[in-house]
């Protein structure tokens, strides 16, 4: 049986999704994954191949997904927010069978020469999950979905997972936070990337439930926390500091179970701040090619060690060659779209260690870092001593190619009051002089994606 058909039998009335006051069973979901399914395989949809969907994070967009699996067709879901060219190029590499958007998102779609379906035009009678008759036999190496990377700095690979690679993250999250039928997980990251899909596949298969927000929000997110049993959410550092920020964020964020941190570092001043509040913090360390995450710290458990990554999950190993973290397991992606098998192993490419109690410290990914003057300078580090001025509400530091310096150290910063003297003699408190930036530009705000990360390709055009 299939993850959604297990739940069905198991747990038919049990609550799958709460979609602000709308409520799905998984009797309910299945229905309309049944109903998609039979539509699906009436267009000559065959297992293994790719669908294409483009729509809007909710109900639906998870529907067509469990649909694929159903039938054994690889689930695309993409971003809105890609660029025409980006999605171009990603639709002719992926080559899909059929793509499937809404009637308002058609026209971005309408130059494409592979078929499009309006989901309106698809069948809306169904007749339950178990009228679905196909002859598709799951393996766990077949691909279940494939899946972008974020793309903050250029266009998103196709990575694809495949059914094992799934229920063996699943599996590793399970034993690290042991998840209980009553919990509630608040997922308010989009459902496109591998961090709000984990979070429905974790839902699917060890029958929790979740409550869904379209798009971030922090006070959405707030209101949703104190309305309903939440007991779990995944953001990433900027979206926990904006909860925090609100009136009431600190208390709600007590209430919960877990709080699970992942998608780039946390600043010491953040995890300061948890660690005195006592909020249950579990960092996480993964990524798209991993299915998630691999590493984890339960920050209260050891608050010492809140400057490393965490330790590797179940299964996984990491280690580095030429300083850079290397990772393998049943978790790590079949291969890239168009690329080689990585037979369970992927360089990270981001620069860490590995210390004799197994604990992972992350630097910075070799990309990222600035070379300025012959030194070595580390982003991350100024934004956080820019971040502790007050009066500094968001900055962000990139390397600006200068024939002087090589790359000139360059701050990105949102203020309203400060001028650039008093920035530079405030970070030669904390900074060597060659980290501190040599060009301050005041922005109105540091370009995000969907899940708080800097866009450094926007960045650098404002």
């Amino acid at each position: 049986m299939t993850w959604l058909q297990t739940q069905l039998t198991n747990n038919p009335h049990k609550l799958f999704i709460q979609e602000g006051k709308n409520q799905y069973s998984y009797s309910n979901a299945a229905d309309m994954v049944a109903t998609y399914s039979k539509a699906l395989l009436k267009d000559g949809v065959q297992a293994q191949d790719r669908i294409l969907i483009y729509l809007p994070t909710g109900v639906e967009l998870i529907e067509i997904v469990l649909a694929c699996f159903e039938i054994g067709a690889v689930a695309v879901p993409i971003s809105l927010k890609l660029t025409e060219k980006e999605r171009n190029a990603i639709i002719e590499k992926i080559e899909p069978k059929l793509i499937i958007a809404n009637w308002e998102l058609k026209p971005a779609l309408i130059s494409s020469s592979f078929p499009l379906t309006p989901i309106e035009e698809l069948p809306n009678t169904s007749s339950g999950c178990s009228a679905i008759t196909n002859n598709y036999k799951k393996s766990l190496e077949d691909i279940a979905a494939i899946i972008l990377t974020s793309g903050t700095t250029g266009t998103p690979k196709a990575v694809q997972l495949s059914y094992g690679n799934f229920e063996a993250s699943c599996n590793n999250w399970n034993d690290f936070l042991q998840f209980e039928s009553k919990d509630q997980f608040l997922c308010c990251l989009p459902l496109h990337h591998i961090g709000g899909l984990a979070v429905m596949l974790r839902a699917l298969i060890f029958g929790f439930s979740v409550n869904l927000i379209f798009s971030f929000n922090a006070q959405l997110v707030l209101d949703t926390i104190i309305k309903f049993p939440v007991t779990i959410i995944s953001l990433v550092p900027t979206m926990l500091k904006r909860i925090l920020d609100l009136e009431g964020g600190l208390n709600a964020m007590k209430s919960l179970r877990w709080i699970l941190l992942g998608g780039g570092p946390s600043p010491k001043y953040l995890l300061d701040l948890c660690i005195k509040e006592k909020l249950n913090i579990v960092k996480v360390y993964g990524m798209s090619e991993t299915c998630s995450g691999t590493v984890g710290l339960k920050l209260l458990e050891e608050p010492h060690n809140k400057l490393y990554a965490g330790r590797p999950f179940p299964g996984a190993k990491l280690w580095t060659e030429n300083d850079e973290l290397h990772i393998s397991g049943p978790m790590v992606m079949q291969a890239y779209v168009g690329e080689a098998k990585t037979n369970g192993v992927h360089n990270s490419h981001d620069f860490g260690r590995v210390d004799a109690d197994n604990l992972i410290f992350l630097d910075i990914r070799r990309k990222d870092l600035i070379i300025t003057g012959g030194e070595n300078v580390n982003p991350i580090e100024v934004e956080e001593c820019l971040m502790n001025v007050e009066g500094v509400s968001d900055a962000a530091v990139v390397g600006i190619d200068d024939d002087e310096w090589g790359q000139k150290v360059t701050a990105y910063i949102v203020t309203t009051s400060l001028e650039n003297d008093f920035l530079h003699s405030e970070l030669e408190k904390f900074l060597s002089p060659y980290k501190i930036p040599k060009e301050y530009i005041q922005v109105s705000h540091i370009p995000r994606n969907e899940l708080g990360k800097i866009v450094y390709e926007k960045l650098r055009s404002l």
